[in-house]
C-alpha cells in the first residue's frame, strides 16, 4: 500500500536544507477539487478545465517535466503495453552527428490510464491522434496554476508535481536506477537527492516490515 506524503517533510543534503518543494497527498486532492469545481461553475470553459484535470494527472503520475508533458500526443500512449512515451528535452545525435529526437518510455499508471481514456471519450479524440493533448504554452499553464495557488494559499507550479512523483516513488521503494530512468536524469546522483527525506515520522516504515 503506497505511503501518504505528509506536509511536514523536507529534503536535506550534506547537512543543508534544499529548496525542493513537493505536495502532500491532501494538497493534490485540493488542487483536483478546485479544478473540478471550475468545471461546474464555469461551464463555458468546462473543456479547458477538464484538460487541466488531465494535465495534473499526467504531471502527478509520470514525473515528467512540463515541457515534455505539453508535447504528449494520444499516439504516445501505448495501451497494449501500458506505457507512455515522453519526448526528452535534450536531443541526441547519431553517429553522423545528425540531431535526432530522444524519447524515454515509462509505465502508465492505472489511474492515469483511466483518466486519459475518459478524457478521449468525452472529447471524442482518437487514441491514434497526432495532435498534442495539451495545446497550450508553459506560460499559460503557469498562469492557470497561479490562480489556483491564490485560492488554495499554497504554492502550485508544474515542477512541484515532478518532485512529488519522485518523493512518492522513493517512499514506495522504487529502485533508484528505475526512478532515474523514469525521470530522465543523466546522472543517478541527481536522482539520489530524493532519498534524503527528513522531518517525517519514520514509524510508518517500521509498520511495513513483516
Amino acid at each position: 500500500m503506497p505511503l501518504p506524503i505528509p506536509k511536514s517533510m523536507m529534503i536535506q543534503s550534506s547537512g543543508k536544507a534544499l529548496s525542493i518543494d513537493f505536495f502532500s497527498d491532501e494538497e493534490v486532492q485540493h488542487i483536483l477539487h478546485e479544478i473540478s469545481g471550475k468545471i461546474i461553475t464555469d461551464k463555458r470553459r468546462s473543456e479547458k478545465h477538464k484538460r487541466y484535470i488531465l494535465l495534473v494527472e499526467f504531471l502527478f503520475r509520470t514525473g515528467g517535466r512540463i515541457d515534455e508533458i505539453l508535447m504528449v500526443k494520444p499516439s504516445d500512449i501505448n495501451l497494449a503495453t501500458n506505457s507512455i512515451r515522453l519526448k526528452t528535452l535534450k536531443q541526441g545525435k547519431d553517429r553522423n552527428g545528425v540531431q535526432r529526437e530522444k524519447y524515454r518510455v515509462i509505465p502508465l499508471h492505472a489511474d492515469l490510464r483511466d483518466a486519459h481514456m475518459q478524457y478521449l471519450l468525452d472529447m471524442n479524440i482518437s487514441t491514434k491522434s497526432e495532435d498534442p493533448l495539451f495545446p497550450m504554452s508553459r506560460q499559460v499553464v503557469d498562469l492557470y496554476f497561479k490562480k489556483i495557488q491564490d485560492k488554495l494559499e499554497f504554492k502550485v507550479h508544474a515542477h512541484k508535481f515532478r518532485h512529488t512523483f519522485a518523493v512518492k516513488a522513493i517512499m514506495d521503494n522504487v529502485p533508484l536506477n528505475v526512478l532515474q530512468q523514469w525521470l530522465g536524469h543523466s546522472s543517478i546522483f541527481t536522482t539520489s537527492i530524493y532519498t534524503q527525506i527528513t522531518g517525517m515520522d519514520t514509524s510508518q516504515f517500521m509498520e511495513r516490515i513483516r
